[in-house]
């Protein structure tokens, strides 16, 4: 069991890009819930299982003793020292040795995944983990005996339950030119006086010319709902596509002049205009050439059949956005946010059932992707 008598030292690993309030809430919870006194604080390089960040390892660990004054902490440097794979199980050990007993602070929502990472049996035999408890996570309690039985070491469940937030959202309003309540004005501060966080300045700028307000916070909203579900649901879509794909997926909505594009001819004068529309001016207006950007764009309002997990995401990400609060979307995203699946499932059946109600003639692509996904469900 683990001794809270025994001198450790409190290790806490992430990419902090950017660090937000709910990373030093975590710590100092952890810390005065165990009695420890020393924290040490891991950047990532650019983690294994995630896609290159925006800020360098430099501006990271500065804006990491900004948020962290007041602590008795260290950073250390060891991965950007290693330069290579630095996944939990590797680095770990090596911690071990220089700081002496660790215990190993993560995230409920990381808990939620400690099957899939790097040898997991290797990681609890370095050390005990503790575990923050975290908003719409459940059943970390029983996660966290079911980790315990299936691999042994120590599981700790920590008292403090922390916000539903990930650096992922916050990353994206400050691309999207907001300032997010969830950083702590003086790293908010630094980020501004160093220009940070400002490579799509132009383009939100651009965008927002193109739609009214109200449009263009239903995007940034988009934006945010796809980045919670990329991140609850360990979906591993890369950061920059979600975010260009959600950020523009309405850019011709409100002006839907054809401009000689090429577009179905079913589609003139729809509703879905804009998704097909909206992927050739993606592409004209604003520089975009990832074609899996530009298809999630392109079948956002229809779907289709065989659709990639961003095209899922994007779709979804729009029927669900947290701006929508009429009936039964905030249902159908909180079913969205349990089971990701699930949640496309049923955004696709209300999507399918309220076109047939309306009377309307229904798009081929969305008939292709009910037959794909439903099964006969087009039949009831």
């Amino acid at each position: 069991m683990y001794n809270l008598d025994m001198e450790k030292t409190l290790v806490f690993g992430g990419a902090f890009d950017p660090v937000h309030k709910e990373h030093v809430a975590m710590c100092k919870s952890a810390m005065c819930q165990l009695g420890i006194s020393k924290l040490v604080l891991v950047p990532t390089v650019t983690p294994p299982h995630k896609s290159a960040g925006f800020l360098s390892f430099e501006q990271r660990c500065d804006l990491l003793k900004i948020a962290f004054e007041g602590v008795d902490f260290v950073i250390d440097d060891i991965e950007n020292v290693r330069g290579k794979d630095n996944y939990s199980a590797l680095t770990l050990p090596l911690l071990k040795e220089k700081y002496g007993d660790i215990v190993y602070l993560v995230g409920g929502d990381s808990l939620e995944y400690f099957d899939t990472w790097y040898h997991p049996e290797a990681i609890v035999k370095v050390c005990p983990i503790a575990v923050c408890q975290r908003e719409g996570f459940d059943d970390i309690a029983m996660r966290a005996q079911y980790l315990k039985q299936k691999y042994g070491g120590e599981f700790i469940l920590l008292d403090y339950v922390g916000k539903d937030v990930s650096s992922s959202e916050v990353r994206a309003k400050l691309l999207m030119g907001d300032e997010p309540d969830e950083i702590d004005e003086k790293v908010l501060c630094e980020i501004r006086k160093n220009g940070m966080f400002c490579e799509y300045k132009e383009m939100a700028e651009k965008l927002h010319s193109y739609q009214s307000d109200e449009l263009f916070a239903h995007s940034k909203a988009v934006v945010l709902t796809a980045m919670r579900l990329n991140s609850r649901h360990n979906l591993k879509q890369d950061f920059t596509k979600v975010f260009l794909a959600c950020f523009l997926h309405d850019n011709a909505k409100q002006r839907p002049s054809l401009d000689g594009f090429d577009v179905p001819p079913d589609a003139v004068g729809t509703p879905v205009l804009h998704q097909f529309l909206g992927a050739e001016k993606a592409r004209r207006d604003f520089g975009i050439t990832d074609e899996s950007v530009l298809d999630a764009i392109r079948y956002h309002t229809t779907a289709k059949a065989d659709m990639t997990m961003l095209e899922k995401l994007v779709y979804t990400a729009d029927s669900v956005s947290f701006d929508r609060t009429y009936e039964p979307i905030p249902q159908i995203r909180e079913i969205a946010m349990r089971d990701f699946d699930e949640g496309f499932k049923a955004v696709l059946k209300y999507t399918y059932d309220k076109v047939r109600a309306s009377g309307k003639p229904m798009h081929p692509l969305t008939l292709d992707a009910v037959k794909c996904y439903l099964g006969d469900y087009c039949k009831n």
